[in-house]
């Protein structure tokens, strides 16, 4: 695991947080988790890993941009995902986050929570307490493994009356980009905040 850890993080992929799979398969939108049946009973694969990132992933990311093919694509950070991730991690049960399973997303941020990532704020962004609201989480992994029990953490700031303004604001404007990344600076945790040009690119669509 260290290795496919490691070369994930030379992808950007620089974030990485395990949990028990089978733990949390009788959660909302988890049991998939559990197993391909969503069960858990003489399962061993229930070693489960978020795959995430900082601001680390946009060097590598736009290097591999200059792969006119990966450049082509209609969505071409969700293509470098799957592509790092795939090759990391050959064989393994993978749960993308920009995949619909069934007719639902894998609900991420909940998974976030009830496993001690982060911890949910009133602006409703998962807050990591190092990382503060600057990260994203691609996908899951689950493989062979003993995992480690997982609890959920107190928020790691104190910036309710800021951050619930700014999610007013964004609501009150749901187009304005501007608006949605203010939402993100009004916490108090900064130091990894994405670069400007990384903030036009995910926020492109409102920007």
């Amino acid at each position: 695991m260290e290795t496919a850890l490691a070369q994930l993080a030379n992808a950007g992929f620089d974030l990485a947080h395990t949990f028990d799979a089978a733990a949390v398969a009788h959660e909302p939108g988890l049991a998939i988790l559990g197993g391909p049946e969503g069960g858990t009973e003489g399962n061993t694969e229930r070693l489960g890993i978020v795959i995430g990132n900082t601001r680390a992933l946009w060097p590598p990311f736009t290097h591999a941009l200059r792969d006119p093919v990966l450049a082509r694509e209609a969505h071409p950070l969700e293509r470098y995902t799957e592509l790092a991730i795939d090759a990391a991690f050959p064989g393994a049960r993978i749960y993308y986050g920009h995949r619909l399973y069934g007719a639902t997303y894998l609900p991420l941020q909940h998974l976030a929570v009830v496993t001690g990532l982060g911890a949910l704020a009133p602006s409703r962004l998962v807050i990591h307490p190092v990382h503060g609201p600057w990260f994203a989480m691609r996908a899951v992994v689950i493989i062979d493994g003993v995992p480690p029990t997982r609890v959920p953490i107190a928020q790691p700031c104190r910036c309710e009356a800021a951050c619930t303004a700014a999610l007013d604001a964004a609501l009150a404007n749901p187009s304005s980009g501007p608006a949605w990344v203010a939402v993100r600076d009004a916490c108090s945790l900064r130091a990894s905040r994405y670069s400007d040009e990384q903030i036009r690119f995910h926020y492109a669509s409102v920007w």
